[in-house]
């Protein structure tokens, strides 16, 4: 048995089942041993690092199920380097995932040969956690504690093996090493009553107190007990992006925080004095670069210590807990100290979010270009028109903003705002890992059209694996947050312009099917086609909608 074939076996002790792959000269021999396995499925991609993107939506979509982390496999040199980009979107994210990677042979250290870098600098630098494979001996040991460190991590972990040792002979692990979800139990970790007590302290002198609910809230189950809170508080409900529309059967609700925050949404964040913030960090997007929150207190209530470095605004009360164990905790203390209801919420909230977005729509309407259509109103007929429990997956760029301000969902819709590192073009391969996560849910993938070129190549390894993926391309033919940064600072935009490909055409030509949209009434025929309103049993591969908006429509600002 060799090195290779432990590992394999190792990996597959993990519950690995998908690998997200393009095989070359140093991870051939592992991908076959894998492949060998029961259940185990290849995809081949295009791209190492859209690869690596597919490992990230795989986890990211896992996450709130079983938990399952995405694999990803790449040979030495090029195939190491081709996954920076998305290593670093997966690393600020915090996604736990795992690549296995081949090392640079022996005989391309310290020379003139064109492979000769430093991988586990690169692989650093790019946010990863490096762990090598030294010792045939212990090759099992070496992957159970890298699954165990990228879930504890909650990290991208690398792990290196070199083409040699991979080749000798190693004895069948002996099955001392466990494998990390035994190890890693899931636990609901309970709160410091002192810092239950502050947080009291600080709701009881509140008159406009808020909770806003971010991933780590929805990854805990924490919806009653956030609701239960906001009732109790009379608090208006927000969310972060990543948890878009998960509070939206709750009365208080508001909508999203940051900078996608509808008007009437700004005004009312802003007079909030106090801000109870579960398992929601505050970044510049979810405090709209510091704007939001002026005179509040903030209480942060979430299980990650790392969660509060780096923040916009820094909590005055931090709760290291489980959010829905910390939530029930300060509810059930609050209770016992007679704290009241504000009424602050039930007197603000006189309007519905829906009827927020229209008013927003109707303030500033605008005449499009003919054969195109208003984003915005487009947002809201897709809103109408997508599955209920579909599995929303968005691309960075200018057409973000729409998305996050104009479509709706019930509680059972899920988004995934992939902008973690401010790049674009990640859309697509992080949906195609997504729907190979979730078959039990439609995937949609929401980009725009010149990030949707950087990686057109994976439609046919969707097509190729028969990935039911319905991908929705904004084309305003431009790179769209450039165009309007230009001329918003004077400069003439026509370099920002970049024309597309007739896109239905070229997702037929990948194996994938094709149409395109320039009025609103043709919406519900798009859906029609693939199968809205319920999972896409029976469709087959991806399906690109080509839609033609205007480029008069400034969304959102964002830089």
């Amino acid at each position: 048995m060799t090195v290779a074939e432990v590992l394999a076996d190792a990996f597959y002790g993990e519950g690995v089942r998908d690998v997200f792959t393009l095989m070359g000269d140093g991870n051939k021999m592992w991908l076959l041993a894998m492949a060998a396995l029961p259940g185990v499925r290849l995809i081949h991609t295009r791209h190492e690092g859209a690869a690596l993107a597919m490992a990230d939506g795989y986890s990211r979509a896992r996450q709130a199920t079983d938990g399952a982390l995405g694999v990803c496999a790449v040979t030495y040199g090029p195939g190491v380097t081709q996954l920076s980009t998305s290593l670093m979107v997966a690393a600020k994210h915090g996604t736990p995932l795992v690549v296995f990677a081949a090392d640079v042979p022996d005989e391309a250290r310290d020379s003139a040969s064109h492979l000769d870098f430093d991988e586990r600098a690169l692989l650093q630098a790019s946010g990863a956690c490096v762990r090598e494979v030294r010792d045939p001996a212990h090759g099992a040991d070496d992957v159970h504690l890298a699954f165990h460190q990228a879930r504890t991590e909650q990290r991208p972990v690398v792990l290196l093996a070199g083409i040699y040792l991979q080749q000798r002979s190693a004895l069948r692990h002996n099955g001392i090493a466990q494998p990390s979800r035994i190890t890693v139990p899931a636990q609901a970790i309970g709160p410091d009553e002192n810092a239950v007590d502050a947080a009291v302290a600080v709701l009881a002198r509140s008159c406009r107190p808020l909770i806003l609910v971010g991933r780590g809230a929805v990854l805990a189950g924490a919806r009653e007990e956030a609701g239960a809170l906001a009732t109790d508080l009379g608090a208006p409900v927000a969310t972060t992006f990543l948890a878009k529309g998960w509070m939206d059967m709750h009365p208080h609700t508001v909508g999203i925080a940051g900078g996608f925050a509808l008007d009437q949404t700004r005004h009312l964040l802003n007079q909030a004095d106090c801000v109870l913030a579960a398992g929601a960090q505050l970044n510049d997007h979810t405090t709209d670069r510091g704007r939001l929150f002026p005179d509040a207190h903030i209480i942060q209530v979430d299980i990650r210590p790392h969660a509060l470095v780096g923040q916009r605004i820094p909590a005055d009360v931090y709760v290291r807990a489980d959010a829905r164990v910390g939530l029930a905790r300060i509810t059930e203390a609050l209770r016992s100290a007679g704290v009241p209801s504000t009424g602050w919420a039930e007197s603000v909230l006189a309007a519905g979010i829906t009827d927020a977005r229209v008013a927003q729509i109707d303030h500033a309407p605008v005449e499009v270009e003919p054969g195109t259509v208003d984003p915005r109103r487009l947002m809201m007929a897709l809103d109408r028109a997508l599955p209920d429990n579909a599995l929303i997956v968005i691309g960075g760029g200018h057409h973000m903003g729409f998305a996050a301000q104009y479509l709706m969902n019930p509680a059972e819709r899920g988004f995934e705002m992939v902008f973690d590192f401010m790049t674009t073009g990640q859309a697509v391969p992080e949906a195609i890992g997504a729907a190979l996560a979730r078959p039990d849910r439609p995937v949609i993938a929401l980009e725009g059209d010149a990030s949707f070129m950087m990686h057109v190549q994976e439609l046919e390894t969707a097509a190729r694996n028969d990935i039911p993926l319905l991908v929705i391309v904004m084309n305003d033919g431009a790179l769209g947050a450039e165009y309007h940064r230009l001329k918003a600072e004077g400069h003439d935009p026509t370099e920002a312009i970049s024309p597309t490909p007739d896109l239905a055409a070229l997702s037929i030509a990948l194996g994938g099917s094709g149409s395109r949209i320039t009025s609103l009434d043709q919406v519900n025929r798009m859906a029609r086609t693939w199968g809205a309103r319920s999972a896409p049993a029976g469709i087959s591969g991806p399906h690109v909608v080509d839609c033609a908006i205007s480029r008069l429509v400034v969304g959102p600002d964002t830089s």
